[in-house]
């Protein structure tokens, strides 16, 4: 399996889903063999056998006449530049020397393909084990997955968590990633995607076969046990209201999420709900335009922006937060709400998002009605008998969302290509 990131060295969700997902296959028989562009000497995991392309293979260096294009800002499958620069923080802190090595550098396309270039060298070092399947997971990895394709032979499966179109919403595509990227859903044996959103794209913007491609939708991510009493002392200060509603927009600060609507939205609930503060962690490239535009609207004063945020606060901001709300413009999948459901706290859910494929226990609306989304928000605090109802049927369903099923169609496609 490729894969480009890995906890706790990740930019985003698909980090996440392929621990998550390895873990799950490990756990039902399936020896998993990852292997990254490179990863810190501290990282580990006891459910598979983790490989660094780099350490086996330090000595090869891209040289090619493939024309490569600088890209100065430092982005992975979902990540913003402020992003990747507080994960490399975070990486240079827990690395025992300086020499540090980016999981995307500058030069992205040139670490895509050295990644390639390294693999064929292991290959031919005998590194890896015996396998059956090459697993890829995005298109960071298509070049690298489909040298060991040429090589052995064996099948591939490319796993597509979200595409360079649905980035831009659909409007355009750098067209170095999208050669990339169709190469590698031609070339597939079998396509998985995340949500039939992601399978719809494809068809229309790639011309997959839809024969080939597989949804398989994401489990949840293991939450710790909703804590009922937490105080909110720790976001909101010693002096604040007990009054105090909390509502939690938590993920990228970019236009595909909707952080603008967000605001305007809020404006509108706080006409019936004065009482009310809007969270919103994380960073990204519209986060200034948002704190902008909470002054100009004069309600700067009700809104947190907490910033880059970890697992260990994100599980805090689910407890304290009386609604979570996911207004993306286009979600391919979305695991948030996933999360807040497992911490019993209510969602307002975006429409136009892969989660809301499988999901029922949230008060769904379009992302473009920010009327109805306000109108969904001020009823969840005004009417508890609603509140705890969606609260409760939402936790029973996240907490059924596991990766048993997930893992199992992976197996099922595994099966499939090997006959």
């Amino acid at each position: 399996m490729f894969g480009w990131e890995f906890p706790p060295f990740f930019a985003g969700g698909v980090g996440m889903v392929c621990y998550e997902l390895t873990k799950q296959l490990s756990k039902e028989g399936v020896q998993v063999q990852y292997v990254m562009p490179f990863y810190p000497d501290n990282l580990s995991a006891n459910f598979l056998k983790l490989y660094n392309a780099r350490k086996f293979a330090k000595d090869v260096q891209v040289d090619s006449p493939i024309k490569f294009t600088k890209v100065n800002s430092i982005l992975g499958a979902y990540q913003t530049e402020e992003e990747y620069k507080q994960q490399l923080k975070l990486l240079k802190k827990t690395q025992k020397d300086n020499n540090t090595l980016t999981l995307y550098g500058e030069n992205m396309f040139s670490e895509i393909q050295l990644f390639a270039k390294r693999i064929r060298k292991m290959f031919f070092d005998k590194v890896f084990d015996e396998f059956d399947v090459i697993h890829a997971h995005d298109w960071t990895t298509i070049p690298a997955a489909i040298e060991m394709k040429h090589l052995t032979g064996k099948p591939l499966i490319v796993h597509v968590h979200i595409t360079e179109f649905n980035k831009t919403g659909n409007n355009t595509a750098n067209p170095q990633i999208y050669h990339i990227e169709k190469e590698g859903f031609d070339k597939a044996d079998k396509v998985i995607a995340i949500s039939q959103l992601i399978k719809n794209t494809l068809i229309q913007n790639y011309n997959t076969d839809p024969t080939k491609i597989e949804v398989i939708h994401n489990g949840g991510i293991e939450m710790a046990p909703p804590q009922e009493e937490i105080e909110k002392e720790w976001l909101l200060g010693k002096d604040y209201d007990e009054e105090t509603k909390i509502v939690l927009y938590a993920g990228r600060i970019t236009s595909m999420k909707g952080p603008l609507r967000f605001i305007e939205m809020a404006n509108l609930v706080l006409k019936h709900n004065p009482k009310t503060l809007f969270v919103m962690a994380g960073s990204g490239d519209q986060l200034n335009q948002c704190i902008e535009r909470t002054k100009t609207l004069g309600i700067e004063n009700k809104f947190h922006f907490f910033g880059f945020y970890t697992k260990e606060d994100a599980e805090k901001l689910y407890d304290i937060a009386d609604v979570f709300v996911l207004p993306s413009q286009l979600e391919p999948f979305g695991v948030t709400p996933l999360e807040a459901m497992s911490k019993k706290t209510p969602v307002v859910l975006s429409k136009q998002s892969g989660v809301a494929e499988i999901v029922d226990h949230c008060l769904f609306v379009d992302f473009w009605d920010i009327e109805k989304m306000a109108s969904n928000i001020i009823s969840l605090l005004k009417y508890p008998r609603l509140y705890n109802k969606i609260a409760h049927e939402g936790y029973i369903q996240a907490k059924k969302l596991d990766w048993t099923k997930p893992s199992e169609k992976c197996q099922k496609l595994y099966q499939e290509v090997l006959q």
